[in-house]
């Protein structure tokens, strides 16, 4: 048996044993469709078997993995350790079954889940699928994703990407897809624009750059039309709370690196750019008002919607 590897969830390879780690279900799901992928190009008559989350009982694995009548390559998928599998998998490694890939998901580390993990790291590929929160990260995903394509993408249609969807790879990874599938020879922030229209103008961050911008007529009618549309304004506010806290971090040091304050280069730049002419009174009042607008959209006001255009034409310096 080999020694035990780890990668990111885009290595994702074949191996006897492979334990894919992490709470990112849609890197976990990908990784695993690429395992499928690479063995069903090498071996056309593979055997899948897949085990939901909460279905496996002691022995099962046996079945699974031994072989049929004509020896057909098998693939074991398991969601999430059960009772019993611990043992199971140590006691046929001990005579590994030939042709045959076990692939283990813990989205966690709790449990059955961390003793499988903890054991049998050593001997496995282990797939990280950590979650995504910074935007550099984001950034990275969507350009790997379109050279995978081979098709070229500009920087303001990443940032459009990231700025549309940036909180759910999920929907961030079929946008791509969609996109690198629509025929263009290389992907624009108008295509985005297009593709995504709807998305794009009830997007919080979309809002607070018009508003950022000192445009408040635009920040105001981006609003409406997202009230119109279904945001949710408790997720809208903490959205703006966080730019406005950005603001004000970049504001105490000027020279900050990007890590530093968890944001991507450009959106660094970006930041020094919207604070030209902000005094520190003004970010102070800014930053109280947008904790009150927090407050009043959780309940504390009949009129959640005022205290959100107030706020806005605050950032705005519009009011």
């Amino acid at each position: 048996m080999s020694n035990g590897k780890t990668v990111s969830w885009h290595q994702a390879a074949a191996w006897p044993l492979v334990i894919i780690s992490g709470p990112e279900t849609y890197f976990a799901s990908r990784a695993i469709r690429q395992i499928k992928n690479q063995l069903r190009v090498e071996h056309r008559e593979l055997e899948v078997s897949e085990v939901a989350e909460g279905e496996y009982s002691p022995g099962l694995l046996f079945s699974l993995a031994a072989p049929s009548l004509f020896n057909e390559p098998r693939l074991v998928v398991i969601q999430s350790a059960s009772e019993g599998l611990l043992e199971d998998i140590q006691s046929l490694m001990s005579d590994p079954a030939q042709n045959c890939t076990i692939v283990i998901r813990t989205p966690n580390l709790v449990g059955q889940n961390g003793k499988v993990k903890k054991e049998l790291a050593s001997l496995a590929l282990n797939i990280s699928c950590d979650e995504v929160k910074k935007d550099s990260d984001r950034i990275d995903f969507i350009n790997r994703e379109f050279k995978t394509f081979g098709i070229p993408i500009d920087q303001p249609a990443v940032k459009a990407l990231v700025a549309a969807f940036g909180s759910d790879m999920g929907e961030l990874g079929a946008a791509c897809d969609q996109l690198a599938k629509s025929g263009k020879a290389k992907v624009t922030a108008s295509d985005v624009e297009q593709s995504f229209e709807g998305r794009q103008e009830t997007n919080a961050f979309k809002i607070a750059d018009a508003a950022l911008a000192g445009n408040a007529t635009e920040a105001i009618r981006l609003f409406r039309h997202g009230s119109a549309t279904g945001i949710d304004p408790v997720a809208l506010t903490a959205a703006l709370a966080m730019k406005i806290r950005q603001l004000a971090r970049l504001f105490n040091d000027r020279n900050a690196t990007p890590a530093a304050l968890g944001m991507a280069p450009w959106q660094v730049d970006k930041a020094r750019r919207e604070l030209n002419g902000w005094s520190e009174a003004e970010l102070i009042e800014l930053v109280q008002l947008s904790a009150k607008t927090d407050f009043d959209t959780k309940g504390a006001s009949r009129d959640p919607q005022y205290s959100i255009e107030k706020l806005l034409l605050k950032m705005a310096r519009a009011g």
